[in-house]
């Protein structure tokens, strides 16, 4: 969606979804911190499954939801783009960890496509899915685009993202206790790269530092997958 070309007015039932999705974020984000920022209530897995229940159970379509969730999609962009700024705040010290950076950005893009290759291969699943699966560790957008383009299916891509961004967050602060990663710097990283937006978003949550390091692996991580997936799959 443009930024150029603005969805229609929600009206009346489009401002309620859209004031009903904010609530219970807010109302979900207020619980996390109120246990200790405990990664069972992370806000964005809730709210989706209540909204979902709620569209299912009121048998409503998705598109009468979508007169207010268009507007989040607007809202998310402009977000997204809003990243730049905690980067461009922490450039001197990106700079000084720029070798390191690129070198663990790169091997963590290939260890995301690898594992969910790999885990593709040896259960035998079918290459409609293989393809699918491939890019689970890049953003929903470019999940959509690419996995078309190598012929996987896009609206699964994009649900396989979301699960992986979601179990990301909810795994990593163990993992990084488990291993001893205590650097913000190299947690940020972690994060921008096998949990894209829902990552980064907790990233940025949690310092300003950590999110720029998740945004800037997040972008970057992206890119390269988008471009590498398609001439590995041209070849195969």
């Amino acid at each position: 969606m443009s930024l150029l070309l603005l969805p229609d007015l929600p009206g009346w039932e489009g401002l309620f979804w859209l004031a009903a999705t904010l609530a219970l974020y807010a109302i979900f984000l207020r619980l996390r911190r109120h246990f200790n920022d405990s990664g069972l209530l992370q806000p964005l897995l809730w709210v989706s499954a209540l909204l979902i229940a709620a569209l299912l159970i009121g048998d409503i379509s998705l598109s009468r939801y979508q007169l207010g969730g268009n507007w989040l999609v607007v809202i998310l962009g402009l977000s997204t783009v809003s990243i730049g700024v905690p980067i461009y705040d922490n450039l001197p010290i990106i700079r000084q960890a720029a070798g390191a950076f690129f070198v663990a950005m790169l091997l963590g893009s290939v260890s995301a496509v690898g594992t969910a290759l790999v885990m593709a291969y040896f259960l035998q699943l079918d290459t409609m899915i293989f393809a699918t699966l491939a890019t689970k560790s890049i953003t929903s957008p470019l999940a959509f685009g690419v996995s078309n383009e190598i012929g996987g299916l896009p609206a699964l891509a994009m649900g396989v993202v979301i699960i992986t961004g979601n179990f990301a967050v909810l795994i990593g602060p163990k993992l990084f206790a488990l291993t001893g990663i205590s650097d913000i710097r190299a947690q940020g990283l972690a994060y921008g790269v096998a949990a894209h937006g829902i990552g980064t978003a907790e990233a940025m949550r949690q310092s300003a530092l950590m999110g720029s390091f998740a945004g800037l692996s997040m972008g970057l991580n992206g890119v390269l997958t988008s471009l590498v997936l398609p001439m590995v799959f041209s070849l195969s």
